[in-house]
């Protein structure tokens, strides 16, 4: 999938894939992360992350908490890859143009194993932000978080990736 110029795209699709609102998911996934882990999030689970948090219906499936294994609440929820492998590559330009907004702002960076950390410019998701977006946007941004703990948590990214059936 290549995008659209913006003024092509239909509203939808501009508002839920608006690259600062997909920058500012990525950075509570990769908030959550780093602050868990204390590394780099690995780049390709951003691919992974994106398709999860903005796909309503695998988002409404997410644990209530980090302390359920990915790999037990997978195998309970094996729906949740149906169509996941295709929803990830359609979305791969949708994270390619979220990150380069936020690396363009300072607000993510490369580290130097290549993983993706907090830029030195701080973004504040703040609550009263969060007042003016609709419960959908909401919940992709709690979605963000929680993944970020969650995934910190999970192993590798080659065996997370392997749990949503994707080889890298």
């Amino acid at each position: 999938m290549s995008l659209q110029p913006w003024e092509e795209r239909p509203r939808e699709e501009a508002h839920l894939f608006n690259p600062a609102f997909c920058a500012a998911v990525l950075h509570e996934f990769v908030k959550e992360y780093q602050k868990s882990r204390g590394q780099a999030v690995p780049y390709v689970l951003l691919f992974c992350m994106l398709p999860i948090a903005l796909h309503g219906k695998t988002r409404r499936a997410l644990p209530g908490s980090t302390l359920t294994s990915l790999y037990s609440w997978r195998e309970r929820n094996p729906e949740v890859l149906v169509g996941f492998a295709q929803r990830a590559r359609s979305l791969r330009p949708i994270v390619q143009e979220a990150l380069r907004f936020a690396v363009d702002r300072t607000v993510l960076a490369f580290a130097s194993d290549g993983g993706v950390i907090l830029g030195p410019k701080p973004l504040s998701v703040t609550k009263k932000f969060e007042h003016t977006l609709t419960d959908d946007a909401r919940e992709c941004v709690a979605a963000a978080r929680l993944l970020g703990r969650w995934l910190a948590k999970a192993g590798t990214a080659s065996t997370i990736l392997a749990a949503w059936g994707i080889k890298p």
